[in-house]
């Protein structure tokens, strides 16, 4: 009547796994939904303001290797 058999165990194992790994994945889910949002650019490097090209308008970081319109004469440049 209460057999044991390898299928009915497996299934069994899978069945609590899926269980198991759901309840870890809806706590980890629910934790990060309760957690302060972190600040913009904490990803442990220092923040950065964009500067405004006085010739082209657009904005990039003082001291850029190139400029983001593709302009020669830019004043962000490092040069």
């Amino acid at each position: 009547m209460f057999g044991f058999s390898l299928p009915k165990l497996l299934v069994l194992a899978l069945i609590v796994a899926a269980i198991w790994y759901g309840y870890k994945w809806l706590g980890r889910v629910n934790r990060q939904r309760k957690a302060p949002p972190r600040e913009v650019g904490s990803q442990g490097g220092d923040r950065q303001d964009l500067t405004q090209c006085a010739e082209c308008g657009t904005y990039g970081l003082a001291g850029i290797e190139r400029c983001p319109e593709g302009r020669a004469d830019c004043p962000l440049v490092k040069g």
